[in-house]
């Protein structure tokens, strides 16, 4: 009877353990296929919808926990950039995302991904809620840590390029180190987009214009990965669009002269 018994919860912890696992099969597909039904570079919101859940539902597998929490914080941080919501929803959804990233990175502290997102996201959100909020919970401090002990260049440079910096009460983020970690992180991935259109804003805010044209060109001439295709077309979105702004500035300089 003992081993009837102990057969069957085999059998249903094998169960469980399959549909997890598919549960984490279905949603990778779902993430691999977020371009399809796109408008533009919006998303499809029942596609990610879809995604979100299977990865939720994959977290009760031990097997695959920190992959499924992993694509549960990918899939919300792509979902609040690429899914269309009100604007009055912004703070809400910054909230939860920065919420879900900051727990998962308290129980996956050494995975990248999630470590990326919630320095991206924690950014983000100290950026929004201004000064006092971000240096009353220590957001420039924890984007630092993160980001240095996964290496991740960009996070540093944007954190030193937006996060509020308060003379004499803050010595970190400073404005000064933001070139030299976007400089690293082009070098680091000159496959993201991103890379270029951080570097070439942060040359715009300088007056560096030549510099920042040449640096848009170089991204443009990248295409666009089918793997992030997104991505990419929003990068690309970017980059066109600084480019627009820094030759109207040179035209009305020019005529002025």
């Amino acid at each position: 009877m003992n081993a009837r018994i102990h057969l069957l919860s085999l059998i249903l912890l094998c169960a469980g353990v399959a549909t997890a696992n598919e549960d984490l099969r279905f949603a990778d597909s779902c993430y691999a296929a977020r371009a399809e039904r796109s408008v533009e570079d919006r998303a499809d919101a029942e596609n990610a919808k879809k995604m979100i859940a299977a990865y939720k539902r994959a977290q009760a597998d031990p097997a695959v926990a920190e992959a499924a929490t992993a694509g549960v914080v990918r899939s919300i941080y792509y979902a609040f950039r690429f899914v269309p919501f009100e604007k009055k929803q912004r703070a809400a959804r910054l909230d939860t995302l920065k919420n879900v990233s900051e727990a998962a990175y308290a129980k996956y502290p050494k995975n990248k991904e999630i470590a990326h997102i919630y320095a991206s996201s924690l950014s983000m959100w100290g950026a929004e809620r201004g000064p006092l909020i971000s240096v009353k919970e220590g957001v420039a401090n924890k984007v630092r840590d993160i980001a240095t002990a996964a290496n991740n260049y960009q996070i540093l440079g944007r954190a030193h390029q937006l996060l509020p910096y308060i003379p004499i009460i803050l010595s970190w983020p400073d404005k000064a180190l933001a070139e030299k970690y976007l400089v690293m992180a082009l070098e680091q991935d000159p496959k993201d987009l991103y890379n270029y259109f951080f570097l070439a804003e942060l040359r715009f805010d300088q007056k560096r214009y030549a510099d920042a044209l040449n640096i848009i060109n170089r991204g443009l001439a990248r295409g666009i990965r089918t793997s992030d295709f997104l991505e990419d077309k929003r990068g690309r979105w970017k980059l066109k669009e600084l480019q627009k702004k820094i030759n109207a500035k040179l035209d009305k300089k020019q005529a002025k002269n």
